[in-house]
């Protein structure tokens, strides 16, 4: 099949280490780029309403000027002080709206972002979610996508504003007075080169620590995954050191950038300060000479002093922008997470087909950087009937399963529903023919009826009704007091095992599957419970194949075909009892896993 052809090179995920690598070498200019160029519109709207704020806020001081000289010369002129009153009113309006507009483009940018990496998230092939930790992708999709906002968006428009007004208040100082510009600017600029020097420490000190918080969250959510077996084992404290080594790399890199922060505002201080200073004293100087008058060194001042809210924000938002593209740059690897579909050759118009035979032809398989899990495995189901597959622990049972259900590429032989190649099949459409009932069989926080509807939500009262019936719910959902809409608790903590195994039955059987794969899922049934399901698994396999990975006798001496793996290869295929008759290995199983020696007489067919 396409995606299981041999030749086809196997899957390669990046691990943690090697994402933080890749993305601390990444232009950071080309990976705030791709993040902000959806909203350039926006921001160009900003940057417009930003330019006329600007405009009017270096106009002020000229205004105030010109004031001082009619207060000093022939009196107030009331003109000048109504132009200077609407200009203030103007200005604080215009800075009202850039705000508003900023803090719009700000949070759009983090729906966006986190609308993009949620659908890589769950379209990612499974191989994704089993290397890289849960913990880390959880930090990028909820803490960095929010800090994108604060430290990015924010960060950048405000250096962006912040540079119009300086620039603009150099070129008109430069004007007023070009020795008194001269010598600000050298004060200025010795702060600025110092602060630059400091900020590249200071992202590095933020990818180190955005990197160590993922494997915080990871571990804590690990310990609070388990947290019944935690107790039970009397392990609280070894967790929480275990747990507490990760929240204290986290904090090392932070008091790293916390020291690095901190030197920046005495930098910037020094500069302002001495600039003043300066200015001042040469000023003073350039009064008493008669080459500046007062007026014009009331507005140099103004533009200076207004160049003080600028300046500091420039600098504290390059160390902002730090922390930003430290997690723009994690929030990019996870966008850029592949989808599983395009690891397929899926066909645009797949062949369709009305039979339900499920085969496996010479299919191997490895999971990354492990030994080989299946080896040429061959089998064909029939058209109906139960197949049960049995085999000693960790050859490939529940890999065959996944295989046919897309979560996991081959890298040779094919898997055929109904003679077509499964490879061809995008996955929407082989997964709804092809029902899968996991070993663990996990429930969703919400209610029964919602677990059930999960994967049909357009399914009719009398599917979910059938499908309640045929996986033994019905008797325990008539005692509920609220039936269906009974919540199961997170994760179905509400529940017993069984019962979630047996909501995970329903749940596919409303697919109305070609071939119904059920993964041990009588593990956690009484044997009542479980006499009663596999009549009805009987009454389904009537109409469509059943394939079933059994542990228990029950569930074999009834299967129409038997396989057995050992080593991830077929050993040998038939029924009970010619399997009992004819090979070792399912004789030994029979007497050492599935069920006593004193047990071996098949069961009947309407047990």
């Amino acid at each position: 099949m396409s995606g299981l052809r041999r030749g086809t090179p196997p899957l390669r995920i990046a691990t943690n280490q090697e994402v933080s690598l890749s993305g601390t070498n990444k232009s950071a200019v080309r990976t705030v780029g791709k993040l902000l160029r959806p909203h350039r519109t926006q921001i160009a709207m900003v940057g417009v309403v930003g330019l006329i704020s600007a405009v009017l806020s270096l106009a002020q001081p000229l205004l105030v000027g010109n004031v001082v000289r009619g207060m000093t010369g022939s009196g107030v002129v009331i003109g000048s002080l109504v132009t200077l009153g609407g200009v203030f009113a103007a200005d604080i309006v215009l800075q009202v709206a850039e705000m508003y507009l900023l803090g719009r483009i700000g949070a759009t940018l983090v729906l966006e972002t986190r609308r993009t990496v949620v659908d890589r998230l769950l379209r990612a092939p499974l191989s994704t979610h089993l290397v890289r930790r849960r913990g880390d992708l959880f930090a990028g999709a909820v803490a960095d996508t929010d800090l994108l906002r604060s430290s990015l968006a924010t960060g950048l428009l405000n250096i962006a504003a912040g540079v119009l007004l300086v620039a603009g208040g150099i070129i008109l100082m430069t004007i007023l007075d070009p020795l008194l510009t001269g010598v600000t600017m050298t004060c200025l600029a010795a702060a600025a080169v110092a602060n630059i020097w400091v900020a590249r420490f200071v992202r590095r000190a933020m990818v180190e620590n955005r990197a160590a918080v993922g494997k915080y969250g990871a571990a804590l959510q690990q310990a609070l995954n388990v947290i019944g077996t935690i107790k039970v084992s009397r392990a609280e404290s070894r967790e929480r050191t275990r747990v507490m080594a990760h929240a204290e790399d986290a904090n090392r890199a932070d008091m790293r950038g916390v020291r690095l922060q901190a030197a920046m505002s005495p930098l910037i201080n020094l500069g302002i300060h001495g600039s003043f200073a300066v200015v001042f004293v040469v000023g003073g100087a350039r009064i008493a000479s008669g080459a500046l008058d007062t007026g014009t060194f009331a507005s140099y001042l103004l533009y200076l002093f207004y160049m003080l809210a600028p300046l500091i924000t420039i600098f504290t938002s390059i160390a902002q922008i730090q922390l930003g593209v430290a997690a723009a740059q994690r929030v990019t690897d996870l966008a850029e997470l592949p989808d599983e579909e395009q690891s397929r050759n899926a066909s645009a118009e797949p062949q369709r087909s009305t039979s339900s035979v499920l085969e496996f032809d010479s299919v191997s398989f490895s999971y990354p950087g492990s030994s080989p899990v299946l080896e040429r495995v061959s089998f064909k189901t029939m058209e109906q009937g139960l197949t049960a597959i049995v085999g000693p622990s960790g050859t490939g049972k529940t890999t065959l399963f996944s295989l046919a259900a897309g979560l996991w590429p081959s890298v040779e032989g094919r898997i055929t529903l109904g003679g077509v190649d499964i490879g061809t099949l995008p996955l929407e459409s082989l997964r709804g023919r092809i029902g899968l009932v996991e070993q663990d069989a996990p429930v969703l926080d919400g209610t029964i009826e919602e677990n059930l509807r999960y994967a049909n939500p357009d399914a009719s009262d009398a599917q979910v009704e059938r499908a309640v019936r045929l996986a033994c719910l019905k008797e325990w959902v008539d005692a509920l007091p609220n039936g269906l809409r009974t919540p199961v608790g997170e994760s179905g903590a509400a529940i017993s095992g069984g019962q979630r195994q047996r909501i995970a039955i329903a749940r596919m059987l409303l697919l109305e599957p070609d071939v119904l794969l059920l993964d041990e899922v009588t593990s956690q049934l009484d044997a009542e419970a479980e006499l009663a399901l596999r009549r009805s698994v009987a009454e389904i396999a009537g109409s469509r194949p059943v394939i079933v990975v059994a542990h228990r006798l029950s569930t074999v001496v009834n299967a129409d075909r038997i396989i057995v793996l050992e080593h991830g290869r077929v050993r040998a295929v038939g029924d009970h009892q010619s399997l009992l008759d004819g090979d070792e290995l399912y004789r030994r199983l029979v007497t050492t896993q599935l069920i006593p020696e004193s047990h071996l007489q098949p069961a009947r067919r309407d047990s």
